[in-house]
């Protein structure tokens, strides 16, 4: 298991996992890294930042489902999922006076370029589909999980 903090990403083993989730607010998020047909993927910009669209997993709802809703609902692109294993990501994070353990599922997805509807209210100002190398580029210097992410999607061979 991958456990990220700020910019520290270290191997976790599932029993420190298990201590954590019981220790600390456990929360399940959905996301995906959308690409097009021709190769472009889309980034959102979030509070300051290039990001994914993710969000969290309703009562009841699986984590595909999750992603494909939180994709429409932050961007306006209605997705399919490329495939059903996710890539699960972790971070810690203290708000509202306690520590929370956040798992992202984040699903590979194929859309058609469109033009992208910013979820304002959730911080997102704007976004873009881009090339290939630009994602990259732009989730390299964003947040430590998403730099994990890039790195294993940089290395992963296609299908």
């Amino acid at each position: 298991m991958k456990l990220s903090y700020k910019h520290l990403t270290v191997n976790i083993p599932l029993p420190l996992l298990r201590w954590l989730k019981g220790r600390m607010r456990y929360v399940r998020a959905a996301g995906g890294m959308v690409a097009t047909a021709d190769g472009r993927r889309l980034l959102i910009f979030r509070n300051g930042r290039w990001d994914l669209p993710k969000g969290k997993v309703e009562a009841g709802e699986s984590l595909g489902t999750a992603a494909l809703r939180e994709v429409e609902e932050e961007t306006g692109v209605k997705a399919t999922l490329a495939a059903r294993r996710p890539v699960k990501t972790y971070h810690l994070y203290n708000l509202y006076g306690g520590w929370h353990l956040k798992q992202t599922a984040w699903f590979p997805m194929e859309a058609e370029a469109c033009a992208l509807l910013p979820q304002e209210e959730e911080g997102i100002t704007g976004g873009e589909w881009v090339d290939t190398p630009i994602w990259h580029r732009r989730l390299g210097r964003s947040y430590g999980t998403l730099r994990t992410l890039e790195k294993q999607a940089r290395h992963t061979p296609k299908p």
